[in-house]
């Protein structure tokens, strides 16, 4: 399928060929341009922690395995992930280093050799995974990881990897996420100043190195993607657009990203919670980013109609507008939907992502999978960013690990004083359940400027769990140099454990009242809950 599109010229968007019966396909390009992928047989697809991995060519051809074993899987560990080094000899598997020799391309032999990560994370009580995602720095010396934790929700961690006898071991790690959420303001006793925000699954080095993508929430009340530097205190934040964005990947001039994104699924977006700006947003809805996943994203891949992307963007654009939708690279007829990674060939003119069969869609246990690939026939790149040394003396980051972590802020109640006028003020209650975490949250607003040209009054208040049903709701006025309102519910039911489903609820209350109803306004833009049904 061809397409035109404004920004990038002709596209071309094509299924990649590979042999019949090959399941579970895990893709991504090397540094060579070839596709390393992990797949299953039907002779393999019982065998516990099997894995064949093989090299092919991205049109299809020369497809050759170079490996087929158990690959054991520690038990807080999120399977496997394929990151090719730079060297192209080396791909960090997670727990794992698979070298090949004497190269990726033309392996004839491999070897699997087992990672060491630091802070006896595999006994840490509060880390129920200790590692969601990996990625290696393109000076091949660095890894970058994300450990899921109860108290935080995500910390990351950065060391060198340094390969011994029989063994990797991360040597002088450091976490570099939040490890404080607040400060006490100097000027105004008895208010508190929310820190950078640092966290979210990592996805990728960029700037050479000294940078890296990951998930973040800077400006918005849904995660975005953002930029987080090595070297200073800066968030770049990436994407803007209100709805749900977990991932960019750069390409190699950095000037295009792929994103994966609900903002072309209108029923599952869910903008209407980002709609109409406010400050300090990503206290608003914390409870239920959980919901929203699972509603727009899980559920998505299983059952409901919709799509998570990709989206192929203009990184420039992307940044400077609210309004860029880019483009979108998903099924049109929505059999197929998304999964991770997604990779940009070394010309810069190709990226490749897997897709799989929704499970309502006669795949029930998610085999059926395949590789997509976008062609940017008039693109011309840039040249790529230039490896750089990946930074060691991170501004921010804490060499005595996960004790760094300061959870005070999680369950208090504190206020934030706008700097030309009135406050915010948070009131937070969280407790653990045998689903994870539950509470709620309320946010005032009175009379609260930064600038004197906007003004916020009104309240956010959610109530979260997964084994109940959770609510958000909002009346809010935004006025001045610009205006809006919301006035809204949602409610989520409980979580499924049998169909993995999360649902909006619009039944009566015990008051005879919908459970979800309302509106959010912005600049006269009206957005409707009654539209998500």
């Amino acid at each position: 399928m061809t397409k035109n599109t404004e920004d990038f010229g002709r596209i071309e968007i094509s299924t990649i060929p590979l042999p019949e019966g090959t399941y579970h396909i895990h893709p991504t390009y090397t540094f060579s341009g070839k596709i390393l992928l992990g797949f299953n047989t039907e002779d393999d697809l019982g065998i516990k922690d099997y894995q064949n991995i093989a090299v092919v060519n991205d049109d299809g051809t020369e497809f050759r395995t170079i490996f087929s074993d158990v690959i054991p899987k520690y038990p807080k560990a999120n399977g496997i992930r394929f990151m090719p080094f730079t060297d192209n000899k080396r791909v960090l598997l997670g727990d794992y280093v698979l070298e090949c020799y004497p190269d990726i391309d033309n392996c004839e032999t491999t070897k699997l050799v087992p990672v060491k990560y630091p802070w006896n994370i595999y006994d840490d009580q509060s880390t129920y995974m200790h590692w969601s995602e990996i990625i290696i720095s393109p000076d091949n010396k660095y890894i970058c990881w994300t450990m899921l934790r109860s108290d935080v929700g995500a910390a990351n961690g950065i060391g060198e990897l340094v390969r011994y006898e029989d063994k990797y071991i991360i040597e002088n790690p450091k976490v570099i996420s939040s490890s404080e959420f607040l400060e006490e303001d100097s000027d105004n006793e008895g208010y508190m100043i929310p820190q950078p925000l640092r966290g979210g699954e990592v996805k990728q080095f960029v700037k050479g190195g000294t940078a890296i993508s990951l998930v973040g929430a800077k400006d918005s009340v849904l995660p975005d993607s953002v930029v987080q530097d090595l070297t200073s205190d800066e968030i770049t934040q990436i994407t803007r657009v209100p709805g749900y964005d977990e991932t960019t990947i750069f390409s190699p001039d950095e000037k295009l990203g792929i994103v994966m994104s609900t903002r072309g699924s209108e029923k599952t977006n869910f903008a209407i919670l980002g709609h109409m700006p406010r400050p300090h947003s990503n206290f608003s809805a914390q409870g239920i980013i959980q919901h929203a996943y699972f509603y727009a994203v899980t559920c998505v891949r299983n059952f409901r109609n919709g799509n998570v992307g990709p989206v192929l963007i203009d990184i420039e654009k992307s940044m400077e507008s609210r309004e860029y939708k880019g483009e979108q690279l998903n099924d049109p007829e929505g059999k197929w939907v998304y999964l991770s990674p997604m990779s940009w060939h070394p010309n810069n003119k190709s990226a490749i992502w897997p897709e799989m069969i929704k499970r309502s869609m006669g795949n029930p246990d998610a085999k059926h999978t395949r590789i997509r690939k976008v062609d940017l026939i008039d693109y011309k790149p840039k040249e790529a960013v230039p490896v750089q040394d990946t930074p060691t003396d991170i501004p921010y980051g804490i060499e005595n690990g996960l004790d760094s972590i300061d959870n005070s802020s999680k369950d208090n109640s504190f206020r934030i004083k706008g700097r030309y006028s009135g406050y915010v003020e948070v009131i937070k209650t969280s407790q653990q359940s045998f689903m994870g975490p539950a509470g709620t949250t309320d946010v005032i607003y009175n009379d609260y400027s930064d600038d004197g040209k906007i003004f916020y009054n009104g309240y956010e208040k959610s109530s979260y769990s997964l084994v109940s049903e959770s609510t958000y709701e909002s009346k809010l006025l935004m006025t001045g140099a610009e205006n809006g309102e919301m006035n809204l519910k949602i409610t989520f039911s409980a979580f499924d454990n049998k169909t993995g489903m999360i649902n909006l609820v619009f039944d009566k209350d015990e008051n005879d009242e919908p459970k979800s109803y309302g509106f959010a306004e912005y600049m006269g833009k009206k957005l409707l809950v009654v539209d998500m049904k």
